[in-house]
């Protein structure tokens, strides 16, 4: 879980006084800064306006526009706060602090560019800003650079060690690049520092399920609804973590507290029917997803270097003889669609012998890592029944390498794929 740490103005706290009414540039400046901890735009607009009568100096109004900015972004209009920074930054283009605020500003709209390229500005300025060092970090793990978020995270812990944000988030790289001893130091040092904070709790007791310490995790995950109750991923996992030890009851409650919270939470609904003996017809997509979400970065070298991963040459080499009469057929390559493409292993390994190429899947993550491959003609984010249904026209070839394991009823998926196959046209897939 990414936890934002914004640079704060040291302002006194002063308020608006029925009998005073500041007249002076410096005093009409710090009666702005002093609206940042309360968020008090009107007022604080006021002020500006009262100062815009005493000076028209920039070098004057920029730190005016500072603090304006900061009470902008932290009510939720970035935009507005852009605006007021960059006119700060005409006259003060080395501040550090106004720099980093700019990027965090651009952040909250999705401009990764131009907030990586503020982060990277106001380190150059100020290399022991930590606040920096770990906002470039977070940038960093969203954009799936584990290896880069991990050094930025470091950075920010080697001028200020006691950050337990930092300590958190590099515990959450090292755990999707499995170095799972330094994850765990992380998450306790975070704690230590933060007996309350959940984060860190959450991730060291994903950790240790992950280890089959369930007992231990038990502990840490308590702590997370504990210290805040309406964590819907913390009763999640506890429910999780009781049904591995066996207290399914246990685990019924906690899915139940969802529930509760949530009535139409896809994944506490599928859990507790699986709890209770059903069999769910599907499995939910958010449950896929939140799987995959931050394996993407070492699947490849994981499934494939370490497990010996072997599935889409197999299907491609049963795919021989139809793809050698196929061409032959039709003098053409087969437009070939790969459900559940992930980070593109089959694609690679069909590619040469495909028409066009489309991959599938649910995760934006590993549809990233599949893009970068540059082997796809296109990609699509969705689940296999819904892409096929809404797809216009034929494929020749559809393959499904280990996918039906998350499918659950394969009726309807099995109808798609008939109705979108050409004639002649090949379904592949694998089964666990």
């Amino acid at each position: 879980m990414n936890v934002n740490v914004n640079v704060n103005v040291n302002t006194e706290n002063l308020s608006e006084s029925a009998n005073s009414s500041p007249t002076s540039e410096h005093a009409l400046i710090e009666e702005i800064a002093a609206c940042v901890p309360r968020l008090d735009l009107a007022y604080a607009r006021r002020c500006y306006d009262r100062l815009l009568g005493v000076t028209n100096n920039p070098a004057s109004l920029a730190p005016a526009q500072f603090s304006l900015g900061l009470i902008e972004q932290r009510s939720g209009n970035p935009q507005a706060a852009i605006a007021l920074y960059s006119l700060a930054l005409a006259v003060d283009s080395r501040n550090p602090a106004l720099t980093l605020q700019l990027g965090l500003a651009h952040f909250a709209l999705a401009q990764c560019d131009e907030a990586e390229r503020c982060y990277r500005a106001s380190i150059t300025l100020e290399p022991r800003m930590a606040h920096a060092h770990y906002n470039l970090g977070v940038l960093l793990q969203q954009k799936h650079d584990l290896a880069g978020a991990a050094c930025a995270f470091d950075a920010a812990l080697t001028h200020q060690p006691r950050f337990p944000e930092a300590l958190n988030n590099l515990g959450n790289v090292l755990m999707a690049l499995r170095e799972y001893a330094r994850a765990e130091k992380c998450y306790r040092d975070a704690i230590a520092i933060n007996e309350k904070f959940f984060y860190a709790h959450h991730g060291l007791g994903v950790l240790l399920i992950e280890a089959n310490r369930h007992d231990e995790a038990l502990h840490n995950l308590r702590a997370v609804v504990q210290h805040n109750p309406a964590y819907l991923d913390g009763w999640l996992e506890l429910a999780e973590c009781q049904r591995h030890v066996g207290d399914l009851d246990a685990a019924k409650k906690s899915i139940d507290i969802v529930l509760a919270q949530d009535p139409q939470h896809s994944v506490a609904r599928y859990r507790r029917d699986w709890y209770a003996g059903a069999q769910p017809e599907t499995m939910p997509p958010e449950l896929i997803t939140g799987i995959y979400a931050s394996m993407s970065a070492t699947f490849d070298e994981h499934l494939v270097k370490r497990l010996g991963y072997q599935i889409p040459a197999h299907i491609k080499l049963a795919l021989t003889p139809w793809l050698s009469e196929f061409k032959s057929t039709h003098n053409k390559q087969p437009r070939v669609i790969d459900l559940g493409c992930g980070t593109g292993l089959f694609g690679v390994e069909i590619r040469s012998l495909a028409g066009e190429l489309i991959g599938v899947d649910l995760s934006r993550a590993m549809l990233d890592a599949a893009r970068a491959r540059g082997i796809y003609d296109e990609l699509s984010e969705s689940d296999a029944t819904s892409f096929l249904s809404g797809f216009n026209g034929t494929a020749d070839l559809i393959t499904a390498a280990d996918v039906l394991i998350y499918v659950g009823g394969l009726g309807p998926l099995f109808a798609q794929v008939a109705a979108r196959l050409s004639v002649g046209g090949a379904f592949a897939f694998s089964i666990e």
